[in-house]
């Protein structure tokens, strides 16, 4: 069903036109034919006409490469620091659905760096409080909360269901365990960590060595506990790791591919390291 042309204007963008439709008509249009948004939203991007909410993504993202983005689906494990701006960033740049998986609950010491750790937040579970802010950012998208931790027992049954998986894990052991579960899923999982003013990305693919025997050599575990981790840190780790599953779910190759980019937020340099 095509989208009236009364209800379709053109704006210029980057000085090329594009075709977009307001939130309004397009909740009419849906509502008038029974769909749902979601099936609303997918339905304009088809016939190249962009929702509102998209349009400053043009013209960094076609119609055709913004609908792949909103059929494309991950798994983002841990949603504190590096899991809730990733969340957050992926559901603002398009991203059609969703797994959020985290046991842990928000507390005091979240609110320094946990973009979705607020006081009415805590105490409760971080994978359900993204789930629903990601629902207020988008109610097109699909988003499912599971509030527990990730283990070799759910971790195939959810990985085979997104295309690419985020870490936002915090200890070295849970991210051996998804490691090892995305090489079994064949699923790219895009790896992420902070710490003090120090961050890192690097992205492993099917079939590729274990990139975390380099980057933890003679470590058999990260430090738990108290750490500290300083919020812009946490974002641009987060900014990275985003825009990294953007072009993996665009079939675009991967930047950090066989090496790791390191950030040293003290002097702001980036540094891209070979890992074999």
């Amino acid at each position: 069903m095509e989208i009236p042309a009364s209800l379709v204007r053109t704006v210029t963008r980057g000085s090329q036109d594009i075709q977009t439709i307001s939130d309004h008509d397009l909740r009419n249009w849906a509502q008038r034919y029974d769909l749902t948004m979601r099936q609303a939203v997918a339905g304009a991007l088809r016939g190249g006409i962009f929702p509102e909410c998209y349009e400053r993504n043009f013209p960094s993202l076609s119609a055709a490469e913004q609908l792949r983005l909103f059929d494309s689906s991950v798994l983002i494990a841990g949603l504190g620091g590096l899991g809730g701006a990733l969340a957050v960033l992926l559901a603002r740049v398009g991203v059609g659905l969703f797994i959020l998986a985290d046991g842990d609950i928000f507390t005091l010491s979240n609110l320094n760096r946990q973009c979705l750790a607020t006081y009415p937040s805590l105490g409760e579970n971080k994978a359900r409080i993204t789930a629903a802010h990601l629902y207020e950012i988008n109610p097109a998208l699909r988003a499912e909360a599971i509030p527990n931790y990730l283990d070799s027992e759910n971790l195939p049954g959810l990985l085979s269901q997104v295309q690419v998986a985020l870490d936002g894990l915090d200890n070295l052991n849970s991210r051996r365990k998804l490691f090892a579960a995305s090489q079994t899923a064949g699923i790219p999982l895009v790896h992420g960590a902070v710490e003090d003013r120090f961050g890192q990305v690097t992205t492993v693919l099917p079939g590729d060595p274990d990139s975390f025997a380099t980057i933890y050599a003679g470590t058999d575990r990260e430090p738990e506990g108290s750490r500290e981790i300083l919020a812009p840190v946490v974002a641009l780790t987060a900014s990275l790791q985003a825009q990294e599953a953007m072009r993996l779910a665009l079939g675009k190759p991967p930047a950090y591919h066989g090496r790791l980019a390191h950030f040293d937020g003290d002097t702001g340099t980036l540094q891209l390291l070979p890992l074999w």
